[in-house]
Order: C-alpha cells, then structure tokens, then sequence
C-alpha cells in the first residue's frame, strides 16, 4: 500500500471556510443585528418616504404637484393586476412563498456565481430602497447584505405580501420625474396605476433592473428587449399565454411622455401663488407663538414630503378656456400689431418719449434681475436656479462649485467666476440661445442684452374669473408663458387701474342719493391744488365737449368730466372708504386724481371688488383652495370664506344697470346715440366675430391708463365675474395709438373668446339670464330715454366705439 495522500494547501482552506463559513454567517447576523443603524420596530411602522403634495382641480382630477420627489403613494388594490404579474415572475418568483429571505435563490446565486440570476427578493429590494444606502467598501456592504436580510424578515412579519408590492412600487424611481408607479404610468404614459396595459406594465417592470439603462426615452431598442424578456418570463409562469405573448410583443413602446416640471402644466402661476400661501399657512403660529395646523409630531408640515391633498377651486374646462383665449388673442392679433408699431421706433421696442439715460437704466436694472447674472454672481445655482439660502459654493480655481438640494434631486455644478465690472461685456457678447416666440422657442444667437429687449417687446396678460357668491376663482392665468416669464399678473403685479376705478366713484354717488338718470354738462372740471400748482382739469380721452348727459351714459362711455365733477361733490376720502370695503387693499392716497385710476392695484383686487356688485353688495374675498388633507385623508384645514357687506343691494343692483351700459351702450341726451366703450363685445363685423356675439346680460368696465401703458376689461354676469389685464412688463414699452393700446381692443376681446368658450361648453353651468332685481321700489326709474319721453331718439343702438 502506498502512502495515504496529503491534503493540499488549497484543500484545507476549502474545508476550513465550508467549516467556518456557517459559524461567520451566524456571527455576521449577530454583528450586523447589533448594529445601532437598524430600523426600528416604529421606522418599520413607518418608513420615511418623501411624497408630493397633489394639488387637484375642483372636480378631483390632478392639477399639479409640489415635490422633491415626483411620487404619489397608491394602494395595491389602485395597481393593474399586470403590474405585479410582471413584477413578481421577473424580480421573486417564489415571492408568495418565502419570509423575506429565498435561501433557494440565495444558494443558487453563490455556486454559480450570479450567472443564473440575484439572491435579493422583492423584500429586500424594498429594504435596500427604505433603510440601506449602497456603500462601495466590500465589508461595508457584506454587512449591508446581513442587514437587509434582517429587515426584509421583519418587514415580512410587519406587512402583508400585497403591503410590500405597493410599497416597492410606490418606492422605486423611474427616472424622468417619475418616482413611484402613480408618477411612473403618468410620465411615460399619461394613465393612470390602475389602467396599465400587460405591455405598458411589463416595459415599466423591465425599467426595475437598470432605469438608465433601460430609459425608453433614450435606448427604445434597448428596452423593448428587455419588455421582451419580462412578458417571456410573465409566459413562463403562466400569466401569458403564447397566443398572448407572440402578439405582445410586436406592439411598440407607446411612449405617451408627459415632461414633468414645474413651470409646466395647466395654471402654472396660480400654483406658484397657491404654493406661497401654502407654505405661510402651514407655518402661521397663534398668539402664543404654537402651529395652528401642526402634524402629529409638532413639527410644520412641509408641502414637498407630507403627501397632502390641496382640493382648489380651479375649474378644469373654464381654467383651459382663460387659457387659450390670452393665447388666442395676443398670439395672433394683438402681438402682430405691436410689433407693427414698435418697428419704426428708434429705440424699440421702448416708447418714443423715453429718454436714451432712461432706457440705459431699464437694461441695467433688467440685466441685474436676470437668471444670468444672478449665476455669475453666485446668487443662484445654474442648473436649479434656487436661491443663494438653498445652496453652497466654493470657489475654486476660478469657478464656482454649487451644491444644493433643488426640487430636480439636487445638483452638482461649476460655473466661472465673472469680476463684476466684466459682467456688462459678457452680455453684449453674442451667444447661441433659445428664446420665446408665439411660435415655439427658436434657436439663435443673440447678445444677452438683446434678448433683454427681446423679451420687453412681448405684451403680457393676466386674467382672473370667479364666482361672486362663493369667492371660488375659476380661471387664473398670470402671463403669456411661465417658463420665460415668471412674474405673475393677477395677484404679485400692481398696475395703474385706469377708467375700472370709475365704478367706485360712481357708487359712491349713487349710495348718497344720485339719480342715474340726471342730466350734467359735459365740460370740463377743475379742483384747486396747493400754492404754487396749476389747477387740476382733467380732459375726455376724445377731447370732446359740450351738451347735457346722463350719469348713466357717463359711466358707459368713460367721460372724465362728469367722473371729476361726481369726485368734487363726494370726496375722495368717501370714494377711498368705498373701495376698501369692497376689498382693495393695496395703498390708495385720497387725492382728486384717483377718480382716473391713478393708483396702482392688483387684477385680484379689482376683480373682487367687482364681485361684490353682482353678489348684492356683499364682498367674498377670492379663494383658491376650498380643503387641505393629511396623506390619509385627515382634514388639516377647512377654508371659511370672508365675506362682509360692503355696499347697500340697492346701490349694487344700480351700478350693475348702469355697467351693463358700457356693453349695452347708453343713451345720450343731447345727440340721442346709444354708445358705450365696450360696445363691440356685441357687434361682429371684420375681425371682431371671432370673439363677440355674446348675446347674455352682461355689465362690465373698460380702461386705459395714460399713454396706452395698460389695458383693462372686468366683464360681470350674474353668477361669473371675469377680469383682464393687457400691457407690457415694463410701462415703457407701449402702442403708439389709442385704437389699439385700449383696453377695449388689448383686454375685451380675451374676455370676449373665454366667455364665448365657457358659454358653449354645456357641461358648464352658467346663468343666462339677468341680473336678481331687489325687492320693493328703487327710488329711481332706470330708463333714461323713457324718462325723457323719447328724447329725440328712435332707440336704436349707434355700434360704434
């Protein structure tokens, strides 16, 4: 017999470590269990995941989102059954089987080395994704591994199987703003969880093992193989049939993609507005300095994590109508125009009357407002264009290196350090850029300054409808396009209100016993002013004079004279204590001037305040959100509406025959024409039909302010009140010409197209009819004409402007 051979060296450490190894798993568990980073059993309970607050129409469906992370949690009974077929017989076949760990699996993929699939369950993934941050140190993640293993058997005590497939699925991150599997069927589908197709699902499931890799956006082939292998392995396990599979497979992606952003979207400003005072509410304190709406820890809610539900007041048709129809008419008739007129001008697109010295200081207090300049200072960062408070910078061979933690999932990036006296060079140094156009963004080369000007030469729009008896705002469209143009219109933008003060004036008149129908010289009026100051005697925009007419028709065609006589009789102080009562808040100074809408007041003021006339007298302040909710469901604040009397019915009823003039057009005394400024909201002629035609009881006002800088129109219905701004940004930018720069022709016909849309849309319910008349007797006979028996006139309308 020969010798009994030696064991080698190699050997013995087999058998060592296949002795050993059982010994260090049971002591790496221990370890890893002992570890003070582990979840507790209330981290398990309630596992922290950032959920977007949902801001939602007034009939439920999604308006928008505020969120760090695009995601929406849903329940596994909201989940298309194709989803978790796909899920299950690609990612844990035995899912339904195991506690957390497939030691099967697990076994498999140590002797062969992966090659023949993973060891991690659904269950750990979903531990790895909740509790786990991946480490690129090897003991480090051996550890990790020991812990998931731990977590994913208490998850599996904690929750049901259906549990953890709705949290997996509300967890991962499909790239491309879409965080969970709501935000995911949204993005790359525009559906919704529940209506997945078998295709849309398994492509969604493919997704799971490389979102980059497999981006349908980027490598479409790429991922319809992979598609391809979740619906073969959805045949293997009985989900498919082959018939089934072999016709799946042919379809193409059907990528539906909806870009997710926020300056995208139905009502962009209106939820920039509703996220200011979302986030002032939420923090507002009571006297002793607690939360009013705290969450159940103590802490603020925070509208980027907490899942909350914002149910606003926003109409989903009538917000599409208001819309278009600021789309409709600057797009393609009245930017055109202006356009037209600002070609001959020297210093486009600025007014004639601005000085050179003037307009050098708008470009520079312009250039040191823009995005672009605020980055080369470092106020902000270039990729998120968040404030200098969200972020960090460190200079560094000169450049700036930003960090910060922007609603894109945080960013990384060097910008190059600009001296201050270097900065107006680089913007008048041409670069390749994208700028705004009515017809889509155009790719050109352009000077920074230039696209300062640029941008100055488009006229912008606000527009704001409501409902008078609830204060619930309808329709808010607070510019021409959020992404190039951020400044809101309705409610941030303060401009000179023109002829739509008059109303104030006029009420005044009427609650102290003016009779609508009393006849006044129309000549000039002149208020006496300190030592040393001519008189004020404010003209008629048309520079005509002479003969006897009604206060009614007054208001309906704008005459300054009467309007000044009626503020000399009154006061301005009576006119100012009006106005606050019907809700204007911002600073009026009582001065004889106001009566021309001299001061400067927001859309949102004036359209409220003109709510109270069609809701008897009785002010409701705007609302936007009638609702807030917890993530589930709890109610955290109800809105109760501030509604106070701020005039007499009578006196509201009055003024609302009398603006029904500026539409309707009034009766002239003296030449026996029936006119009024608003008159072509009625006629049709030329270009006019596509916005006129509204044949319902309508009253309303116009305005202009000096030099044509700002155009109005506030239009009211019995159960609707809609109000419109026209101008641009900058007051020095204007039409040359009344006839265009009026708010009859920059602001009406918005109104014009939005009703004519809302009217014909049937599933709006809206009024038709008249104006509530109050009980019992007016004290005055509305019918001017027929008081004066006839006056001359056959009562024919004159369609005239």
């Amino acid at each position: 017999m020969g010798k009994k051979p030696q064991p080698t060296r190699k050997r013995k450490l087999l058998w060592w470590l296949l002795v050993l190894s059982p010994v260090l798993g049971i002591y790496a568990m221990l370890l890893a269990a002992s570890m003070s980073d582990l979840p507790t059993i209330e981290d398990l309970e309630n596992p922290r995941s950032d959920l977007a607050t949902a801001v939602l129409f007034s009939d439920g469906t999604q308006l928008g989102q505020y969120y760090r992370e695009n995601r929406i949690p849903v329940d596994y009974e909201e989940v298309s059954p194709y989803v978790v077929q796909a899920l299950v017989a690609t990612e844990d076949e035995r899912f339904r089987e195991h506690s957390g760990v497939d030691l099967r699996g697990t076994l498999r993929a140590a002797v062969y080395m992966g090659k023949k699939g993973g060891a991690s369950t659904l269950t750990q993934q979903l531990a790895k994704m909740l509790f786990t941050d991946r480490s690129g140190n090897v003991v480090k993640r051996t550890f990790q591994k020991f812990q998931e293993w731990i977590i994913s058997a208490r998850l599996e005590r904690m929750y049901t199987k259906d549990e953890i497939i709705a949290m997996y699925l509300n967890r991962f991150d499909w790239i491309n703003q879409a965080v969970g599997i709501h935000s995911a069927a949204r993005v790359y589908f525009n559906t919704t969880p529940d209506s997945l197709t078998v295709e849309q699902a398994a492509m969604l499931v493919g997704m799971c093992k490389n979102p980059a890799l497999f981006n349908p956006l980027r490598r479409q082939d790429t991922t319809l193989h992979r598609r391809m292998v979740v619906m073969d392995q959805m045949r293997r396990n009985g989900f498919l049939t082959d018939t089934q599979y072999d016709s799946l497979k042919a379809l193409p992606l059907g990528i539906r993609f909806q870009s997710v952003s926020h300056t995208e979207g139905p009502a962009p400003y209106f939820r920039e507005v509703l996220r200011d005072r979302l986030q002032k509410l939420l923090a507002s304190t009571d006297e002793e300095g607690n939360l009013r709406f705290p969450r159940p820890d103590g802490k603020p809610y925070d509208i980027y994590t907490d899942g909350l539900k914002v149910y606003t007041t926003i109409d989903r048709r009538m917000q599409s109508y208001a819309e278009w129809a600021v789309r409709e008419h600057l797009s393609t008739e009245l930017q055109p125009d202006f356009f037209k007129d600002i070609a001959k001008k020297k210093n486009r697109p600025f007014d004639f009357r601005v000085s050179q010295k003037e307009i050098d200081g708008i470009l520079h207090t312009a250039m040191k407002r823009s995005a672009r300049y605020r980055v080369m200072t470092g106020k902000v960062c270039p990729v998120c264009e968040r404030p200098a408070a969200y972020i960090v910078k460190e200079k560094h061979e000169g450049a700036l290196h930003f960090h910060c933690d922007g609603a894109k999932g945080g960013c990384d990036a060097w910008w190059p350090v600009v001296a201050e006296e270097e900065i107006p060079k680089v913007f008048d140094t041409p670069v390749p850029m994208r700028v705004f156009s009515w017809k889509g963004e155009i790719d050109t080369v352009m000077s920074p300054m230039d696209s300062i000007r640029w941008y100055k030469s488009y006229l912008q729009s606000g527009l704001l409808s409501m409902d008078p008896h609830t204060g619930f705002v309808r329709a808010w469209v607070g510019g021409i396009d959020y992404k190039h143009f951020q400044y809101d219109h309705v409610d941030q933008a303060r401009r000179q209100v023109g002829s739509t003060f008059k109303p104030f004036v006029y009420a005044t008149a009427i609650r102290e016993g003016m009779d609508p129908c009393r006849e006044l010289p129309n000549q000039k009026v002149c208020f006496d002013m300190p030592p040393g100051q001519p008189d004020w005697c404010p003209e008629n925009s048309d520079a005509e004079y002479g003969g006897m007419v009604t206060v009614e028709y007054a208001l309906a065609n704008s005459l300054n004279t009467v309007t000044a006589w009626l503020m000399k009789q009154y006061g301005p102080q009576s006119v100012t204590v009006l106005a606050r009562h019907m809700g204007v808040k911002s600073p009026l100074e009582p001065v004889p001037s106001l009566c021309l809408g001299v001061a400067d007041l927001t859309l949102s003021e004036m359209t409220g305040a003109f709510s109270s006339f069609a809701n008897k007298g009785v002010y409701i302040e705007p609302i936007l959100f009638t609702r807030i909710e917890d993530k589930n469901g709890n109610a955290i604040f109800d809105m109760v509406p501030k509604t106070y009397e701020a005039l007499d019915e009578r006196t509201a009823y009055i003024m609302l025959k009398m603006m029904k003039g500026v539409v309707d057009g009034a009766w002239n005394p003296t030449t026996g024409k029936v006119v009024g400024t608003g008159l072509r909201l009625r006629t049709s002629w030329g270009n006019r039909q596509k916005y006129a035609n509204i044949k319902f009881p309508t009253a309303g006002k116009t305005g202009t302010t000096q030099n044509n800088t700002d155009g109005w129109f506030i239009g009211i219905t019995p159960d609707l009140v809609t109000g419109v701004w026209t101008g641009a940004d900058d007051r020095s930018v204007r039409f040359s010409t009344t006839e265009k720069g009026q708010g009859a022709n920059s602001a009406l016909p918005i109104y014009g197209y939005y009703m004519n849309k809302v009217y014909a849309d049937p599933s709006i319910e809206i009024s038709t009819g008249d104006f509530e008349r109050p009980e019992g007797d007016l004290g005055v006979e509305m019918d001017c004409r027929a008081r004066a028996k006839g006056g001359g006139t056959d009562g024919k309308p004159n369609w005239g402007d």
